[in-house]
């Protein structure tokens, strides 16, 4: 009898934590894997909604499987003339987002606040996408940037290259910053150092997507939860390998592999784990900055956000 599909919608097919079940490599136990564009039973969700669809009562479910994580200080992106040196440099300054619930801009702000000491009430935030949550904490106004069409990156590249933005906080590295524009720059340009001097005093990796699921699909096969985790942790291992095993695929970099053995020393070797015990640290964090950034009204219990056959799967 042939495997029932498991239809999935690839917010980021081509990364590397995900490449190895979009190209076939790494199978899902019981299921046949069917990448879909519309409605799906799994998909690549980016945490700073999450809160809102649970809230919500959204029929989903996770597993702690995390396929995109990023620091995120070196996304804070400076006018390189608006006399910003230090993250306390931003108050009073115009500041562009995507939207508050972006999922790079809630860990941003929760750096900001919490690690450098920023308040966040002082900054003029400007969003391309002015919603904002029922409970934004007091003190805390935004303000829409003017109506644009096309991508939001470039409108507030062109407004930050201008002067018309002091600082972006948002979920890519403009233009402005690849083409190494002078008018522009990172709020901290060693951001290597800064984000692991980060890491090393918060114990704070952030999260950016985590695996979602119908509910109604996991009902149907309960087995999917933990089939799906096996598998996105034999991607996983298949990502390291091919940069770090016997033949690797990054040529580009030349020392990719040391680059990794530097991380893995710095984070410890379960620094990309899948599993809850060794992210506890991180969803923490997060539960922390959501509530105190008005994206849910009370603190969360992260352990709720996930299926509990799947969250209790030993190993890593």
């Amino acid at each position: 009898m042939a495997n029932p599909k498991l239809r999935f919608r690839f917010f980021e097919p081509d990364v590397d934590t995900n490449l190895p079940l979009t190209d076939g490599t790494v199978q899902i136990d019981g299921f046949d894997l069917e990448r879909v564009s519309g409605e799906a039973d799994a998909w690549d969700q980016g945490m700073g909604q999450l809160p809102a669809l649970l809230a919500a009562g959204a029929p989903i479910v996770c597993i702690p499987a995390f396929p995109n994580r990023k620091f995120r200080l070196s996304y804070i992106q400076v006018n390189a003339n608006a006399g910003i040196e230090s993250a306390k440099d931003l108050e009073g300054k115009r500041v562009g987002i995507h939207f508050w619930g972006n999922t790079a801009g809630v860990w941003a702000r929760g750096a900001l606040q919490n690690y450098y000491q920023a308040d966040l009430t002082r900054i003029d935030w400007l969003a391309s996408r002015p919603e904002a949550p029922p409970t934004l904490p007091a003190g805390i106004t935004i303000r829409p940037l003017p109506e644009h069409t096309g991508p939001a990156d470039l409108f507030m590249d062109a407004l930050l290259v201008d002067g018309e933005l002091d600082a972006v906080v948002g979920p890519n590295v403009l233009p402005s910053i690849t083409r190494r524009d002078p008018r522009v720059r990172r709020l901290f340009p060693d951001y290597k150092t800064e984000e692991q001097t980060y890491f090393k005093r918060t114990g704070i990796f952030p999260i950016s997507h985590v695996i979602a699921m119908d509910r109604a699909f996991v009902e149907r096969y309960p087995e999917a939860p933990t089939a799906l985790l096996r598998a996105y942790r034999q991607a996983r291992d298949v990502a390291f390998n091919r940069i770090e095993g016997s033949d690797p695929v990054i040529l580009t970099i030349s020392w990719a592999a040391a680059a990794m053995a530097e991380q893995r020393a710095l984070m410890g070797e379960r620094y990309w784990a899948y599993n809850i015990e060794d992210n506890r640290r991180s969803l923490e964090a997060f539960t922390e900055f959501a509530y105190q950034q008005g994206l849910t009204p009370t603190k969360l219990d992260y352990m709720s956000f996930f299926h509990p056959e799947a969250a209790a799967l030993p190993g890593w």
